[in-house]
């Protein structure tokens, strides 16, 4: 009966030995009110003061999180809408585009011609104002190729937007689980 009652009593009954305001050893429980703390020194409270501000930096990280997500998911409520975002996002682009290579093409026509007439020249001894007219071409191309390539640029930037947002919709979308936590206060 002696070692049933030995086992029955909880672990957590610990015996420490501390000080207390006079700096007279207890042995006590370590929770006794009577066991003297001495106040944290400057590295002690510089430390507590730095893992406060990284726990509240996270809590105002997280309540933004919140917030985007739920923001997102007012914004798309389903698939269809996120998709009809992005093809309005991309049509602009793919307008910018068309008129793009509309404008190459009358470029390179307006080169060819340009060359045509060069070749009555063969000595390369071309007149001034057709000199400046394929210089001024060339550089007129060569803006139009950069901008083409910008415009490719801006639809693929859009593109990768929408699929990062959709990644978070697609969990988002999904019926909540229990596991999902919100976010947790800082201690004070």
């Amino acid at each position: 009966m002696a070692a049933a009652a030995g086992a029955a009593t909880p672990s957590s009954s610990k015996i420490v030995t501390c000080r207390d305001a006079q700096g007279q050893p207890i042995i006590t429980q370590p929770n006794d009110p009577r066991c003297y703390k001495p106040p944290p020194n400057e590295a002690e409270r510089s430390a507590a003061e730095e893992s406060r501000r990284k726990e509240l930096e996270a809590y105002n990280a997280c309540k933004a999180d919140q917030r985007s997500m739920q923001s997102l998911l007012y914004r798309y409520p389903a698939k269809e809408r996120h998709d009809a975002a992005r093809r309005a996002a991309l049509s602009q682009v793919e307008t910018a585009l068309r008129v793009s290579g509309a404008r190459m093409e009358q470029l390179k026509n307006e080169r060819r011609r340009l060359l045509d007439e060069a070749e009555f020249y063969p000595s390369g001894n071309l007149p001034p104002k057709l000199r400046r007219d394929l210089d001024g071409n060339s550089a007129l191309i060569e803006a139009q190729t950069q901008a083409i390539a910008n415009q490719k640029d801006e639809a693929a930037q859009k593109n990768a937007f929408y699929d990062q947002e959709l990644v978070k919709l697609q969990k988002l979308w999904l019926p909540q689980r229990a596991e999902t936590r919100g976010c947790v206060a800082p201690r004070e």
